[in-house]
């Protein structure tokens, strides 16, 4: 039976409509399930990039304002290349034993630990220190102390360590080779 106006049956034209209506419905919970999953992905991601910043030291965070996700990348890769620098500098103390050793790591700062053998020189941390200024390196901190050599035998030495404001790995470098002729 044909409807007033079309070719086509009235129950076929409300059948197309109803199947039209569930496709719409279909896709509109498609796009809302999506939606939520994209949502719960979100919260995840967020709460990692929270759990990473709570790992970090001196990550500058307010409770109103965390960190950007950029910069929580920033610090975490500047905190792996300063760990990464400290475990060098271990494993070349162990490596050295009880010989002579300067070591260095860096990470916004330059610390150099030097192993010096005994007896140790009148005027040695200055002589430490004068190397970092020879070189334009602006020393924060210095400090030396007595390592090693419990017998009395005088086999102990001295370990000087120089904390300075960040420098260029050539310089770091010179300054590693003057302070290695310095023994």
């Amino acid at each position: 039976m044909a409807a007033a106006g079309g070719p086509f049956p009235l129950e076929l034209s409300l059948d197309a409509a109803a199947a039209t209506a569930a496709a719409a419905a279909e896709a509109e919970r498609r796009r809302q399930h999506e939606r939520a999953g994209q949502r719960r992905r979100h919260r995840w991601v967020t709460a990692l990039y929270a759990e990473l910043a709570a790992m970090l030291p001196n990550l500058p965070t307010t409770r109103q304002r965390p960190a950007s996700k950029e910069k929580i990348v920033e610090a975490a890769a500047a905190r792996v290349t300063a760990l990464e620098g400290l475990a060098a500098a271990l494993e070349a103390r162990r490596r050295a034993g009880r010989g002579e050793m300067v070591a260095v790591s860096s990470h916004a700062t330059v610390t150099v630990t030097a192993r010096m053998p005994a007896p140790a020189q009148a005027g040695l941390l200055r002589r430490v220190v004068e190397a970092f200024e020879r070189r334009g390196a602006r020393v924060l901190a210095a400090a030396m102390a007595r390592h090693g050599g419990g017998g009395g035998g005088g086999e102990g030495g001295v370990v000087v360590t120089v904390t300075a404001a960040d420098a260029a790995p050539g310089v770091v470098e010179m300054i590693r080779a003057d302070i290695a002729r310095i023994s």
